[in-house]
């Protein structure tokens, strides 16, 4: 059986589910199942709803009974439907949440495992995983469609709401140049230098969203080596005591997600709240790399056609001499 065999506006799941991943400073909350569907694999906690409650609701019901620890700020992210060769249908809705209270510990359902993003042990979860899980934590809206022989996939469908779009849009509109290259999602500057070509020409960067004493927000691209510091980094601002601002904060006004932070998303800043501070030698330079609003892509465009975004967007800029 193949996707393309079902009827999937008549299909109807025997259960609904959920799966939540905390994710935090770098790392996701999984669990080793211990019982039930899935006995033995890894996966994010999660499980069936219960008569009248909501995914939401049982997506953080799930994790305090499988690992002791209460998702904060649950958002879905996706939806999964399955179809078992036996007949079981499952659908499941995907959350995320920024951090969790308590300590996860283990329970007679899972061992909780702090994994790093970058070392998604792949192999040891259910085969659909690999294929939109890269996509979620890369900041990708998803649906999947999925059939099982048991636990050996025989079929998918995945569809994706790039939050990049708009942006290759505009760059179309603007008429600007630019190449991209695909690659795994990277969360750190070392991670990206892993799966970059050595002949790569060009000035990667890096990105900082912070806040200040105020309450003013700031999006910070400098070239990738830089060594800056945040106390230091007030002064170049003419501000006082930056801290870092929340992922929330972050998604509201640049609509990407931690990892995925780039110069680029000061396009999704509507109300123009967000000042941005570039390094003047970027603008200079012939080409610079960045994200297009999710980290599993690198864009390539000229210093000059940076500026001309920035200005596009018409947020308050200012040039950083380091």
């Amino acid at each position: 059986m193949q996707v393309g065999d079902i009827d999937w506006n008549a299909w109807t799941p025997k259960d609904t589910a959920t799966l939540l991943f905390v994710i935090d400073r770098g790392r996701a909350l999984l669990i080793r199942k211990k019982r039930g569907l899935g006995a033995g694999k890894i996966n994010a906690p999660g499980g069936r709803l219960d008569p009248n409650e909501s995914p939401r609701d049982a997506a953080i019901r799930e994790v305090q009974e499988e690992l002791g620890v209460t998702p904060l700020e649950p958002r879905e992210r996706g939806t999964l439907a399955f179809e078992f060769l036996d007949g079981y249908r499952l659908f499941c809705h995907v959350f995320s949440s920024d951090r969790c209270e308590g300590e996860a510990i283990e329970t007679d359902e899972a061992v909780p495992l702090w994994t790093p993003l970058e070392a998604i042990p792949y192999r040891e979860m259910w085969a659909d995983d690999e294929l939109w899980l890269p996509k979620m934590l890369a900041g990708y809206g998803f649906a999947g469609r999925f059939v099982f022989d048991g636990d050996r996939l025989l079929s998918h469908e995945l569809s994706l709401q790039d939050p990049a779009s708009e942006l290759f849009r505009t760059l179309g509109e603007l008429r600007v140049d630019y190449e991209i290259r695909a690659h795994p999602p990277v969360f750190t500057v070392a991670q990206a230098k892993q799966h970059r070509p050595k002949d790569e020409h060009g000035v990667h960067v890096k990105n900082l969203f912070v806040r200040d004493k105020k309450g003013t927000m700031w999006l910070v691209t400098v070239p990738e080596d830089t060594q800056l510091d945040l106390a230091s980094l007030a002064e170049k601002l003419r501000t006082k005591h930056l801290s870092f601002a929340s992922s929330a904060r972050l998604r509201a006004h640049l609509g990407v997600e931690p990892g995925s932070v780039t110069p680029l998303a000061v396009l999704n800043d509507r109300e123009r709240v967000v000042r941005v501070a570039v390094a003047a030698s970027l603008f200079d330079a012939p080409l610079v790399h960045c994200h297009p609003m999710t980290n599993d892509r690198t864009v390539g465009l000229a210093g000059s056609a940076l500026r001309s975004l920035l200005e596009h967007s018409r947020c308050a800029t200012i040039a950083l001499d380091l």
